[in-house]
């Protein structure tokens, strides 16, 4: 299998952080480009999210660019890194930009898929069912 494109999924969590560095680490190993998408509610100017501890409120486009641009700062793509805010769900966003660009692996990170804490509706286990491609859960907790 040739890795020509990753996708990962970051939202400004600590378990988000890490699966993008993880994924960084896969591109690289693979000679891949990496894209980031994060995805921000429909119509929502303003958006509170709660993730790893931290509750921070976005309340637009703009500041959400600001924040996938804080994820990543420091991670180095040796065959580029492009990233992204879409308007949507995690999971569909994640899967949209997967079939928008012919990605050949999502990565996400392994949040409430395990344990106690496990809900059907989880973005990792969104992706999996609906993935157009491989997808790389990343133990981030």
């Amino acid at each position: 299998m040739t890795v020509q494109t990753l996708i990962v999924g970051v939202d400004g969590s600590p378990t988000s952080r890490r699966a993008a560095q993880a994924a960084t680490d896969l591109a690289n190993r693979v000679g891949a480009h990496l894209h980031a998408v994060m995805a921000i509610g429909r119509g929502h100017k303003q958006q509170t999210v709660r993730a790893g501890g931290e509750t921070w409120t976005i309340h637009s486009f703009t500041q959400a660019e600001q924040k996938l641009a804080d994820v990543l700062t420091g991670l180095r793509c040796a065959s580029g890194l492009s990233s992204t805010v879409v308007e949507g769900d995690p999971a569909k966003a994640l899967v949209a930009e997967a079939e928008r660009l012919a990605a050949d692996v999502i990565v996400v990170g392994n949040r409430r898929v395990h344990g106690p804490g496990r809900v059907l509706g989880a973005v990792a286990l969104e992706v999996v069912r609906k993935a157009p491609c491989a997808v790389h859960i990343v133990k981030t907790t």
